[in-house]
This record gives structure tokens, sequence and C-alpha cells, in this order.
């Protein structure tokens, strides 16, 4: 995706092939050589983290008269489906409140002005027992008869008891219907196995309340237009290659209230703005070229001043420029480093989908690690967690902040490998072998299920070097390997992965600045590339890692939505990376110049 991190990683598991699935065999894990060891100081990456508790900034005197009364209706219904032949254990209400700023200018002029609200409703119920419930994963899922539909409910907006209660009674009616219908497919389904799981299918986990303030949006609607209309303008000033270029902002408001009959109520209230400069070309051999630079923030005035804004305009500008003019690259397989935040989305795809702990029990997942607990994955010297509650990074505002997840768990820092040994899996209410508890990762957009998503992934270098030391490093494997040359990405626009048990488990990401690095020190950039790989090999294949430490903040897609997130890594140093070309389409530039250049008496 040109504007967000392009992680489908569900799509494309849960698309799988057609037939029936079978049950996949995990076998024991494949031995692999250990990585060669190179001499690196025991200096650790630059990590300074500021977290949140969940619990700060509780204040019950901002509580929404909208949690009591769906307190009350959860508990009355909840009593009510309890009698019925397929008795509910669980129900949960969440009630989505989103106001949407999204203004964008292009060459100069606005071309976008939306500001809108509104309420989804998100009704969960449980029938059976969390033993064996209608979620139950059926041993075929071609039908799809079990899943949860794609819908949220209708609210209306305010606090009225009457109409609130209506809605949550209609909801609640639907919701029921189909969990009893499924959880009849699931005990059908039950008769037919072979081998049954004894993992349940739903945790216990405590009763939560926190109650946060109202959080409102504060700008300054008119300032905002004319600066994104001036931005644009220079964005397609004379003299460079631009033929697009836009600047855009998004300003969020969502607060999100949910109760569940656990007795679980909490009320969260946030804001969040993003800018974007982004300019693009057609080459001379039709491919499309872009650039893409963001910025975010909890408010507005957070954003960049417009002296930032100018670097950020020049920095992209020139960088299409030299895209334009730079050759097409060729399938490689060599040494290669990724400078910070590319190295943040190259373990976003490889591992952090591979780590999600729902993906450890679905048969027709790859289930890549599912057998590696307490194995070694990637260099001693390197630790991964994920922690929701970090809310910056070196001074970074983390796009995958949280308090409470969307099945009402506390936010948890939870490690995932430690020095270099697979120790956990994010996890929502879904217990996976030897893993029975959330550790508050189950996330959703409205209108979804909740599954076990990342937050803010974070890998830890025990052992560094700087920056400038790991380029020599990359020039010294070059030369060892007998290389032409090596290769360093900047920066990555998106990527995805396969999880799917019935397609190659592998990955690809798309790099938008990459380098050739010659054995004399040279660098060349070049264009039309991407990475792809296995997650084993490429893990197993880094050598060593920056000092300094960048983030990749962005927005990623699975089975449950689209999800705000990040990924914070050093560079990194792989002895080992396969890039390969990517699609240049059957096109050419437009036959007429544009205005942009015509005005400028010349042609390009």
């Amino acid at each position: 995706m040109s504007r967000r991190l392009a992680a489908v990683a569900a799509a494309l598991a849960l698309a799988g092939c057609p037939g029936t699935p079978t049950k996949v065999e995990i076998p024991d894990p494949i031995k692999v050589d250990p990585p060669k060891s190179l001499e690196l100081p025991a200096i650790p990456a630059t990590l300074e983290v500021t977290t949140v508790t969940p619990m700060t900034g509780d204040d019950p005197a901002a509580k929404s008269p909208l949690l009591d009364i769906m307190l009350a209706e959860n508990q009355r219904w909840m009593k009510a489906l309890t009698t019925k032949p397929s008795p509910a254990y669980y129900l949960s209400y969440q009630i989505t409140d989103a106001r949407v700023v999204s203004l964008e200018a292009e060459g100069g002029a606005l071309i976008t002005d939306s500001d809108d609200t509104d309420r989804n409703l998100d009704v969960e119920v449980r029938v059976g027992t969390p033993e064996l419930d209608n979620t139950r994963v059926l041993s075929d899922e071609t039908a799809g008869l079990n899943e949860p539909m794609t819908r949220h409910g209708i609210m209306p907006m305010g606090a009225d008891p009457e109409a609130i209660g209506n809605h949550l009674w209609l909801e609640t009616d639907r919701r029921y219907r189909e969990a009893a219908q499924a959880l009849a497919y699931v005990k059908a389904d039950q008769q037919t196995l072979q081998n049954r799981t004894a993992v349940a299918d739903f945790s216990a986990e405590p009763t939560e309340h926190f109650v946060g303030k109202i959080a409102h949006l504060e700008f300054d609607k008119a300032a905002w237009v004319e600066r994104l209309r001036r931005c644009s303008e220079k964005a397609m000033a004379p003299g460079h290659k631009a033929t697009r270029g836009s600047c855009s902002v998004l300003f969020q408001e969502i607060t999100v209230y949910f109760v569940n009959s656990e007795g679980t109520q909490t009320q969260q209230s946030w804001t969040n703005a993003q800018l974007a400069v982004s300019v693009g070309v057609k080459a001379d051999d039709g491919m499309n070229l872009s650039r893409l630079e963001q910025r975010f923030g909890v408010q507005p005035g957070d954003l960049p001043d417009d002296a930032a804004v100018d670097a950020i305009i020049k920095e992209v500008v020139g960088d299409l420029d030299a895209l334009h003019a730079a050759p097409l690259a060729d399938p490689y397989v060599g040494p290669a480093i990724l400078e910070g935040r590319a190295a943040g989305v190259f373990f976003h795809e490889v591992f952090g989908h591979r780590i999600e702990g729902h993906r450890q029990k679905d048969e027709t997942s790859g289930k890549t690690f599912a057998s590696y607990v307490g194995k070694e994955i990637m260099p001693t010297w390197l630790s991964v967690y994920d922690d929701p509650t970090a809310a910056t990074l070196n001074g970074i505002q983390l796009n995958g902040f949280y308090r409470f997840d969307d099945e009402g768990v506390r936010a948890q820092h939870t490690p995932l490998v430690d020095q270099g040994k697979l120790v956990g899996f994010e996890m929502g209410r879904n217990p996976i072998e030897g893993f029975d508890h959330s550790n508050g990762h189950g996330r959703k957009s409205p209108g979804l299920t909740p599954v076990s998503r990342q937050g803010n992934l974070i890998v830890a270098a025990d052992h560094s070097v700087e920056r400038a030391q790991l380029e020599q490093m990359l020039i010294d494997e070059i030369k060892k390997q007998n290389r032409p040359y090596g290769m360093v990405f900047t920066d990555i626009s998106g990527g995805f992965t396969n999880t799917s048990a019935f397609a190659p488990q592998a990955f690809k990401v798309n790099p938008v600045m990459a380098y050739r690095i010659y054995p004399d020190g040279r660098r060349e950039l070049v264009r039309g590339i991407d990475i792809s790989g296995t997650p084993l090999v490429a893990l197993q294949s880094i050598r060593a890692a920056s000092r300094e430490v960048e983030t990749f903040n962005g927005v990623c897609g699975a089975e449950s939505g689209w999800v705000p997130v990040s990924a914070s890594a050093p560079s990194l140093l792989l002895e080992k990376l396969e890039i390969e070309k990517s699609y240049v389409p059957p096109d050419r530039p437009p036959v007429l110049d544009p205005p942009s250049i015509r005005d400028q008496g010349g042609a390009r």
C-alpha cells in the first residue's frame, strides 16, 4: 500500500487453497547451522522507551452514562441467554465513537475536505463452554459455516437509554442466533475428528475497570488548509520530475466503550494526527515511481512546523528525481543492510505475523514457530518483545500504543525472543498449547472479530556497532563472498507475508530506496525490486546490528481488520538476502507533458 503498512497476512492465509484442508503434522524443528560469529562489541543498541501503565489517567468522574446503560443491558440479556437451549456463557458489547477529519491538497489546491463522525456497535456472544464453543475452527473451513459475519450494529448518538437499549437488544439477538447455529456445526464437526484438541477456546481473564477522559481534537482548519495548499504547491515546484504532489493530514478522535458479562467496564479515548507528503511520476519505461514520508502525533499541533515540512518536501522530491534516473535492478542473492525503518518492516513481516498466537492453533496455518519455543531462531545477542504500553521510543511516538485491547484485557509487555530463543507469542483470549492466557493483544477494527495482533514490536540488540562500521562490515562481506556488490535498503513502503499451510511460507517486502554498494564503497541507487525469502533462513542470516534504532509507524491489515502498529529495530547486516525484479507495467509516460512541465517551457 502506498500509505499503509501492507501486512496482509490474513488475506493470503484465509484464501488458502481449494479443496479440503487436512491436519498438518508439525515436524521436529529443522536443525540449522549456528550463525557464523562476528566480533561485536557488547554495547547495546540505543533504546529509550517511555511506557504508560494502563491505569494511568483513570478518572471515574469522567464516566459516560453510556457505560452504565451498556452494562445494564448486558446483564439483562446475559441472564436471559443463559436459559436458552444453547446457553450463552459470555457476552460483550463494544461501542466505538469515531470522528475522522481528512484534508488533502494536490498541486496547490484542496481536493479532499471531509469531517465524518459515526458510532459502531460490536456484539460478541459465546455459546457452549470455554472449553468448546461456537468459535472453534471447523476441520473443513471451505464453506465458512461458523465464521462470524462481518457486520457492526447501527447505533444512535447520545445516551438515551431506550434508544441505546433497543439497538443493543436487536444486535444481541442476531449474534446469539448466529452463535447457536455455529455451535451446532462445531459439535457435528467434533464427531468426525480422529484427534480432538484439548486446548480450550476461551481464557479466563481478570475483570477490569478503567475510565479515561473523553479526548477532543484541537486544530485550526483554515490554517491547515492553507498549509497543505502551500505544501502541495512546493511539491510540484519547477525543475523536478514530480508530476503528482500531494500533502494531506488525517486527524482522528476515537472513544471506545467496552463492557462484558464478567463485569469489565472500560472507557478509552484518544486522538491522533498524521501528516503525509507524497510525490510521484511515471518512469520512461512505464514504472510508477513514488516517494512518501509520514509524521505522527497525538494532536495536530504535534506535527512538523513549516520549516520541517519544507525539509520533508526537499527530501522526497530529491529522492524521486534520483529514482527517475536510477537503473532497474537485477535479481540478486548476497549480503545486505536493512536500515532501521526497513529492518522494522522486515521483522514485522518475517517474524511478527508468525508470532501471533492464534496462528499456532489454526490447522490451515503454516505454524512456522509453533515447535520452536525454547529454541534458538536468531542470534543470541538479539531479543524481541511487543509492548503496547510503550508510548515513545527514542522520542518518537509509537502508533501501536493502547491501554486495553479489544477483548477488555490489560495491555502487557510481552517477551517474544530472549537472547535468540523463542519464549512467547502475542496472545488474545484464544489459548494455545502452553499459553493459557491473554497478554492483551486481541485487536480488531469495528465490525470484525478480535484475534492476536502486533502492537509495538521492538527489536533489541545486546551487541551493536556504529552505522559506519556496519557498512564497512558489509563491504568486507562482499569481498569475502566475492560478490560484485552488496545492497543497502534505507526505506520500505510495506509488504506482505503468507502464513497459510497451503502455500510457501514466504514473505515479500517492497523497498523504495535501494542502493548497490560496491567493494570500493561507491553507492548506486536502483529501482524495481522486491525482497523475498523464507523466515527461518532470513532470521538466521542476521550477522550484526547498528547502535541506532529507528521506528516505522503504520497500519497493519489482517483478518481482524486494520490496526495501528509500529516496528522498531536497529539497522541489520544480513549474510544473504534475496531480491527479485518487481512488476514493471507495459505502459509509458503520458503523450502530453503535464502543465507543470509545459509551463517551464521544456520537456522531460
